[in-house]
């Protein structure tokens, strides 16, 4: 597959970034926008950490007043460069925690909010012994199950690495390939065009061993055959050297799967729809 940079130089957006507001990075938002206005990108989201589960290691860690005081900091001083900031949260598991996160929407001006799911009943995504104690049928019924329920809930902006579950079910089963898994996706995406819910190319499965995009090129062209039009790209980085990590690649990949525009968000609607 070829790599295409846009013809004027700048890559749309990167909308998955974390900083030191999330418990899993350290950085702060000044760090990681420099490198976004280095490396050409006109546009992106802070979408930190929002776990209300118990077990997760991101619980209690998010606080929005601090959140938004840096954010306020960082735009008026990237704001003149060109480097627009939105606002963004990643919400996980919103469906099961919707009266500890809708407060928290409701209360603060966010631009973004990504849904994501992270846990299958007590059971995280990332954990090698769940996927080891169960066969991949099993451990992918019961994600993808779960996703629908998430997106069927709705009430997020766009839909987070849909796949997720593909980064520990590659470590332990040594193969994923989401063909294996239409009936369960398809469900999945009806869920988020019914709800006006987008999906994003997230690239950080292509820094791990399964070395694809969440989702990979077939699940984005049954998004898109199927009426889907909301799309967003981002790295997921949670450290400089990782904001804008292969958005040509993703560029492309929207290409194949028969997009020809990518959306922007403010205030929690498409602000602009960019052309690829």
């Amino acid at each position: 597959m070829s790599r295409i940079t846009p013809s004027n130089g700048l890559f749309p957006m990167d909308y998955h970034m974390h900083t030191h507001h999330s418990c899993d990075a350290h950085h702060t938002m000044a760090d990681m926008a420099q490198v976004a206005l280095a490396r050409g990108i006109r546009e992106i989201a802070f979408t930190e950490h929002f776990d209300p589960k118990p077990e997760d290691m991101c619980a209690g860690c998010y606080d929005p007043a601090p959140y938004f005081a840096e954010l306020d900091e960082v735009r008026h001083q990237f704001a003149p460069l060109g480097l627009t900031i939105r606002a963004g949260l990643e919400a996980g598991e919103y469906h099961l925690y919707t009266d500890t996160i809708q407060p928290v929407l409701d209360a603060w001006p966010y631009d973004y909010v990504l849904g994501s799911l992270h846990w299958v009943g007590d059971h995280s995504v990332f954990d090698a012994a769940y996927f080891q104690a169960s066969a991949a049928e099993e451990t992918a019924a019961g994600y993808f199950t779960e996703l629908a329920r998430l997106a069927r809930h709705g009430g997020f902006d766009v839909l987070s690495h849909a796949d997720v579950i593909k980064r520990t079910s590659y470590r332990v089963y040594g193969h994923f390939d989401i063909a294996d898994w239409e009936d369960l996706v398809r469900p999945v995406w009806q869920a988020c065009i019914d709800n006006g819910i987008g999906i994003e190319i997230n690239t950080s499965g292509l820094r791990l061993a399964v070395s694809q995009t969440q989702p990979s090129l077939p699940a984005l062209k049954w998004y898109h055959d199927m009426g889907g039009e909301l799309l967003t790209l981002g790295s997921d980085s949670h450290r400089p050297e990782h904001v804008g990590f292969e958005l040509a690649t993703a560029m492309d990949l929207a290409r194949e799967a028969g997009f020809t525009r990518l959306c922007t968000y403010e205030r929690r609607q498409v602000a602009q729809w960019i052309a690829l």
